[in-house]
């Protein structure tokens, strides 16, 4: 379940890339890593992650790694161990993992960084085959170098805003114990053309105005003749 701190307030609430936005929030968990992802939600599925692994028949067995995007959508993480059968980790929303099978085991998922990690007193002699992890990022990391809330869980900062296309986009900021608060950013100004507007859809209606365009100009001609 994902925990939500207070809305973000941004000065100001619109802009265009490259300008500073000053951004503060409240009621985040006290002195915690805090980052800031700018723009929509993106699907990572089947990455396949460096481990980090104290190997077979080690006690206790540890295992840990980076995602290779961040900050990480606090209840979206999965991570999958195959050894011929498959072993599933999932996140809980407050920095922790459960599992799909009982074990003696602990493990944690940091949202700011990426960093996750499991360790177990029991069955720690098979042989991974492969690790694949999924989880929820966001376009842009725009999170300002050591940024950190204060000892009463407030935040303030300054962020950047990225080469993105125009339109509103969320501004979200998290910490390490899963609290998240959005807000949301007007951009305009930019010459980023929107992802989902591909070079052949930009083709297709370039070429639908070219049609339209000789089908006005013909028609203009024809009426000319008319009169």
């Amino acid at each position: 379940m994902i925990k939500a701190a207070s809305i973000v307030s941004l000065n100001p609430n619109s802009g265009e890339p490259d300008d500073l936005v000053g951004v503060e929030a409240t009621d985040f968990e006290p002195s915690t890593a805090i980052s800031v992802g700018f723009g929509p939600e993106v699907n990572v599925v089947g990455e396949n992650p460096t481990i980090t692994d104290t190997g077979e028949g080690s006690y206790p067995r540890e295992m840990s790694g980076y995602t290779e995007y961040s900050p990480i959508k606090p209840g979206s993480f999965s991570w999958t161990i195959d050894y011929g059968l498959e072993i599933e980790y999932f996140d809980n929303g407050d920095g922790t993992l459960n599992s799909t099978v009982v074990g003696t085991f602990s493990g944690t998922i940091n949202y700011t960084s990426g960093y996750f990690y499991r360790t177990s007193t029991a069955g720690t002699d098979f042989v991974i085959q492969e690790h694949e992890i999924s989880y929820t990022t966001y376009e842009f990391d725009v999170t300002p170098t050591n940024l950190a809330s204060s000892a009463s869980g407030n935040v303030s900062a300054n962020i950047t805003i990225p080469a993105i296309w125009n339109g509103t986009h969320p501004v979200t900021l998290i910490d390490s114990s899963g609290n998240l608060a959005t807000s949301d950013f007007e951009v305009y100004g930019s010459d980023v053309v929107p992802e989902p507007l591909t070079v052949g859809a930009i083709v297709l209606l370039s070429c639908a105005a070219l049609a339209t365009s000789f089908y006005c100009l013909r028609k203009r001609s024809y009426d000319k003749l008319e009169t």
